[in-house]
């Protein structure tokens, strides 16, 4: 997609754009300089908590040996199904007193 800058320095960003990205009037944007050009982003409020503990999730957790890689096997393994019987570990139980 194309603009023109104008004689103000003016841009018009395209329609197909305002409306993906839901830019209305007054919605403030940001430049990135980089060495290929710039980058035109949407300000947005603040980041939401939750992308900060996927990001801290990263390193430390990984998909448990011995599970297949579906939703059903990772369920299943987190409320101590069968799958456990299938990868040769007894379910874990609470601690009796």
């Amino acid at each position: 997609m194309k603009s023109t800058v104008s004689a103000k320095g003016q841009i018009t960003v395209p329609k197909s754009v305002r409306d993906r990205y839901a830019m209305g009037p007054g919605t403030e944007v940001e430049f990135e300089l980089r060495e290929d050009g710039a980058l035109l982003r949407k300000r947005g409020g603040q980041r939401h908590p939750i992308w900060d503990a996927i990001g801290s999730l990263k390193d430390s957790w990984r998909w448990p040996k011995g599970v297949r890689h579906t939703v059903d096997a990772y369920v299943d393994y987190i409320r101590g199904g069968s799958y456990r019987k299938l990868a040769g570990k007894s379910p874990q139980r609470g601690k009796h007193k």
